[in-house]
């Protein structure tokens, strides 16, 4: 993905594109993040780039010339070019998971009293990041760059941002680290429990009950959704969305849900996924699932120097999960991950042909030896 930002004051981003995750995200390649002075872009030689406005007022405005000739200059065809205005869209985790999705975004920072209104004619989009007034639009763009890379894939964890807040009209669970209990507060015993079904079921109450306490409006606004939760899905009715015989599917994951009842909700026989983050999100949580049962199986045999109808089972087994994976999740997951997962089952598989081979041995040599006394 590539950002270009378009300020009158670069240095602004010096440190902020030299720390901590934004840093990691450039050095991988991750993200080309470049930062443009709007005055290279002028043509008098003083390098004006406001002037007053028509009609008099105070303070003074961002002029056509420079941003016209800096945008043109930048753009390409696939460019989407965002202007960072209080006048703008809200700007909320939806959004940045869209922004996410582009190839190549110009972030336009305002300064002074705002911009001449003829330069919204080559904006795409305009973005708020609240309801409060900043002196330019260097510290907004530096919050959408921050909270649009941390979605690219492979700059943090999938399951992370999986997790955050907002991303289910919840804020985050409470979470807690060592030591277990520190100046007489202590860690909720359930935490240290070790029952993971207990545990989210937890987390999932601490995050409604902290949502209520802290933001009831995100509450309000879920309510008003019509959401449903049915074991671990969500169904969500909502009028102002499109129907679903209206929705183009051109690339999704069907799966039947195990733990809705009839007597909830009635037809309910597939559900589709086709949020391509989400699917390969499901894809891999079924894939590590998978691999975690064939492991135990697998450290079972290598650990029963006997059982040679379990290594003939396992060996069945990589070659099944191999297939599941090939002709269930490969539309989904990237060739590089399919690529690990059966070099993994591979190195599995070498493993316990190794062991029948060296048992082979033993066996030959014991029968030589017997026959030679």
């Amino acid at each position: 993905m590539k950002i270009n930002i378009l300020t009158l004051f670069p240095n602004m981003f010096d440190g902020f594109l030299n720390e901590s995750i934004i840093k990691r995200a450039r050095d991988k390649k991750l993200v080309d993040i470049n930062v443009h002075n709007i005055r290279d872009y002028t043509s008098d030689k003083h390098k004006h780039v406001d002037d007053t406005p028509y009609g008099g007022g105070a303070g003074m405005l961002l002029k056509c010339e420079p941003i016209f000739n800096a945008i043109e200059s930048i753009k390409k065809e696939n460019t989407k070019v965002i202007m960072l205005t209080p006048e703008g869209e809200k700007f909320n985790q939806k959004l940045a998971y869209s922004l996410s999705k582009e190839e190549d975004i110009i972030l336009l920072c305002g300064h002074y009293e705002g911009f001449d209104e003829r330069i919204k004619s080559i904006v795409d989009k305009e973005i708020s990041i609240g309801d409060y007034i900043l002196t330019g639009g260097e510290l907004p763009a530096m919050v959408v760059t921050d909270s649009v890379t941390r979605l690219i894939k492979g700059v943090i964890e999938e399951e992370s941002h999986l997790n955050d807040s907002f991303n289910n009209d919840l804020l985050d669970y409470p979470q807690y680290t060592k030591p277990q209990e520190f100046r007489g507060m202590k860690v909720p015993d359930i935490l240290l429990s070790g029952d993971h079904k207990k545990i989210d079921e937890w987390r999932e109450n601490e995050s409604v009950k902290k949502t209520e306490e802290k933001r009831p409006d995100l509450i309000k606004s879920s309510k008003e959704h019509k959401r449903k939760k049915i074991g671990n899905y969500s169904l969500i009715d909502d009028n102002k969305k499109i129907r679903m015989f209206d929705l183009k599917i051109n690339s999704s994951y069907n799966f039947i849900p195990k733990k809705i009842k009839k007597e909830e909700v009635a037809g309910i026989s597939k559900v589709i996924l086709v949020e391509p983050t989400f699917v390969e999100a499901i894809a891999k949580k079924n894939i590590n699932k998978k691999m975690d049962i064939l492991l135990k199986q697998i450290a079972i045999v290598l650990n029963d120097e006997t059982d040679d109808e379990g290594a003939e089972y396992v060996l069945g087994e990589i070659d099944r999960l191999e297939n599941i994976i090939i002709s269930n999740y490969s539309n989904y997951l990237s060739d590089a991950y399919i690529g690990l997962i059966k070099n993994k089952l591979k190195m599995l598989k070498d493993e316990i042909n190794l062991k029948m081979m060296m048992k082979a041995r033993v066996v030959d040599y014991e029968n030589e030896r017997g026959r030679r006394l």
